[in-house]
């Protein structure tokens, strides 16, 4: 998926099951030495408690308005979120720890 931060911000986001989760927020990219596509979206979601956590966006899709991501809704409420992030890129420790959460530590092995 290749869509400009701008146009994902304000989006739904729905989990593997096509479910909605939330709303995107804001969107962070990873650092560029992790070689990891497509950054993580900051997700809202709750009507009378709001939450907010870190959803890796890699292999996103567009899907009509929404964003869908392979993920199940317990992975996505229970991954990390990191208050208050500052600028639109995560720090390393972050970074690992949210593409862990969503892909393994396998991957960095």
């Amino acid at each position: 998926m290749s869509l400009p931060v701008d146009d994902l911000i304000g989006r739904e986001l729905r989990d593997s099951d096509y479910q909605p989760v939330g709303k995107i927020t804001a969107v962070y990219q990873y650092p560029t030495d992790m070689n990891a596509p497509g950054g993580a979206a900051a997700v809202t979601y709750g009507l009378i408690r709001k939450s907010t956590r870190l959803v890796d966006l890699e292999q996103a899709e567009l899907d009509g308005e929404a964003i869908w991501v392979p993920h199940t809704m317990p992975t996505i409420t229970s991954a990390p979120n990191f208050s208050p992030l500052v600028g639109n890129m995560l720090a390393e420790p972050h970074a690992l720890e949210v593409r862990s959460h969503y892909w393994g530590a396998a991957q960095f092995a």
